[in-house]
């Protein structure tokens, strides 16, 4: 009997060791995937501001831009916009009541702001975008081909495409006219 009793406790014993294994490979794993996602967030984290980095840089680039957008273009604007609205004015008001609206603390508020009209600031960036276009190789006509086949597709099968192509971040993203971190989320997010 005591044989018997004792050969049940040895299996229990090994059933009990059997099962602190699995639970200990469990726990392992468990404790890899929390790691894992650590370092994925930690990565995003460090993508996202990567990326808010470039946008802050590329508005700066922007500002830039149009504050070296000639006085005169500006100036052309303000005489426009100020023989388009002298009729507006003279029908609405006599000269006296002008001089006093002049003299008022609010047009002194308007004049102080200086507003770039849409075309100018449209002007400017299409001058920043062909300038970092000429500075990419000019394309030979197999290339031409091969951008009106990818402009069929949309910008993140492109990416992939260009990927699976061995090609770097870098160079889908001059090749998509697109940022380097976008570019990188869109992978990052597709694998």
């Amino acid at each position: 009997m005591t044989t018997i009793l004792i050969a049940v406790l040895f299996f229990l014993q090994l059933l009990t060791f059997y099962f602190l294994i699995i639970l200990n490979t469990k726990l392992a794993k468990f404790k890899d995937l929390e790691k894992k996602q650590e370092r994925l967030m930690s990565e995003m984290d460090d993508t996202i501001s990567v990326y808010l980095t470039e946008m802050k840089d590329e508005n700066d680039r922007l500002i830039k831009e149009l504050q070296n957008v000639s006085s005169s273009d500006i100036a052309a604007t303000r005489v426009q916009q100020t023989v388009s609205n002298e009729p507006q004015q003279e029908q609405a008001t006599s000269p006296s009541e002008q001089v006093l609206k002049n003299d008022s603390p609010l047009s002194l508020d308007k004049d102080a702001r200086i507003y770039v009209p849409k075309n100018i600031v449209a002007n400017a960036y299409s001058r920043q975008q062909q300038t970092t276009a000429t500075a990419a190789s000019s394309p030979t006509p197999l290339k031409v081909e091969q951008k009106e086949q990818v402009k069929e597709l949309t910008i993140e099968q492109q990416a992939l495409n260009l990927a699976k192509q061995g090609k770097s971040t870098e160079e889908i993203a001059k090749q998509l006219q697109k940022g380097k971190t976008e570019i990188e989320l869109l992978l990052k997010f597709h694998h």
